[in-house]
């Protein structure tokens, strides 16, 4: 069936009229062309081309198109979206954005403990573990690990990565903090919990008598975006980073830009099947560094002043 409509996408663009004496090499880069100027993703192009490829052959096969004329079309190359040679850079927050994000979890917990103590650290797994929604989501609280001996710092276990890998993620001090604020918080609203209970827990709304709507479901994706985005609203970040992805994306590419750490560590640390996933932070930091230098080179005399003194 997706073949089909993709057929029908190229025989509508070809018109009405068309016959099969209009099957050929120019109109089929031609329509790709459309296709990619009207920003359909690669995947789609792929798509639609594999499938009137496959019609192309059946239509030769069944001589109602000369092989020759096939044959031309089918080596038509697909043409590439401009700039397709780059992903796009993901966006992150700057150093100040995410520290603003992180004062207004902080603020929360005065007016809601309970609710304000699961967004901080919701915040800082996300900003400082580099966790994906789901990997969070899917996460118990026997995965909060306790520090190995001769270690600092504690853990999460990562069970349920992309492609179901799994992972140990080291936590920084202050998201290792937040957790344990967090499980005392909770404890003391809902008694124990057991260990195979989801470490982050949905609370719904806050009632008058302090008690919420909707207890003890896993904090799914629709329901970290509303926290990230009440909270961004509320520290002033721009609409586009206003998602939890945004503080993957964040600890990224603060975890490449510290000294030491290497691609391969940080592949290793975000749970990237590729090391050229990893890379694409490069890119940004890339960027960072040439609007660094441009900016120094503005308080900089210019050869022709040299010259003029």
């Amino acid at each position: 069936r997706t073949y089909e409509r993709a057929c029908r996408r190229f025989t509508r663009w070809l018109g009405p009229h068309a016959g099969p004496e209009d099957l050929t090499a120019a109109n089929v880069s031609r329509y790709h062309a459309h296709l990619v100027a009207g920003a359909r993703s690669s995947a789609t192009v792929k798509k639609d081309r594999a499938a009137l490829d496959s019609f192309l052959r059946w239509l030769a096969e069944h001589d109602h198109v000369p092989a020759a004329q096939v044959r031309d079309a089918l080596a038509v190359r697909l043409p590439r979206a401009q700039g397709a040679e780059q992903r796009e850079i993901p966006k992150a927050l700057s150093q100040g954005q995410y520290e603003r994000l992180v004062r207004e979890a902080k603020a929360r917990i005065a007016d809601d403990a309970l609710a304000g103590t699961r967004d901080l650290a919701i915040v800082l797994v996300l900003g400082d573990a580099g966790l994906r929604c789901e990997e969070l989501a899917q996460l118990d609280r026997q995965d909060f690990l306790a520090a190995r001996k001769a270690a600092q710092l504690r853990a999460l276990n990562v069970r349920h990565g992309k492609g179901d890998r799994q992972r140990r993620v080291k936590l920084s001090t202050a998201a290792t903090t937040a957790i344990v604020r967090w499980e005392r918080e909770r404890t003391r609203a809902f008694g124990p919990a057991a260990g195979d209970a989801p470490l982050f827990i949905t609370l719904g709304r806050r009632r008058r008598d302090s008690t919420y709507t909707r207890v003890g479901a896993r904090c799914g994706q629709a329901v970290l975006a509303a926290i990230l985005k009440r909270l961004g609203a509320a520290a002033e970040l721009p609409d586009e980073l206003r998602h939890p992805h945004a503080l993957r994306h964040t600890c990224a590419t603060e975890l490449l830009r510290t000294e030491g750490v290497n691609v391969a560590d940080v592949r290793v640390f975000l749970g990237h099947a590729s090391v050229k996933t990893t890379s694409i932070y490069l890119a940004s930091d890339e960027d960072r560094q040439e609007q660094a230098v441009q900016r120094r080179e503005r308080g900089r005399p210019t050869l022709d002043d040299d010259r003029d003194g």
